[in-house]
């Protein structure tokens, strides 16, 4: 079994930053018990962007939850306050 990992970085408008990343967190706390789920952890960046650093158990679990409720919050919490679109990198170890 091959681990999925990602990473999602946003890049908020600075007045909305603390709003996106309560949202995130908050949203966090229930991606954590989605099946597949390995870890899901945010990030703050130095330069003010967030990040989540995800792992799920494989790709099509990860794909189920790109469907699910929590990111669907996310989009419409995030929704023209972000400077760039966000940044989606899907990974697999190198071996």
């Amino acid at each position: 079994m091959t681990i999925c990992t990602v990473t999602a970085t946003f890049e908020p408008i600075p007045e909305f930053r603390d709003e996106i990343r309560k949202l995130l967190i908050e949203q966090a706390a229930i991606v954590r018990t989605e099946e597949g789920c390995e870890y899901y952890d945010l990030y703050d960046q130095v330069n003010g962007n967030l990040v989540f650093i995800e792992a799920w158990s494989t790709r099509e679990l990860w794909m189920i939850h790109n469907d699910a409720p929590t990111v669907a919050a996310i989009t419409k919490g995030v929704e023209g306050k972000l400077l760039s679109p966000v940044l989606v990198s899907e990974l697999y170890e190198a071996k």
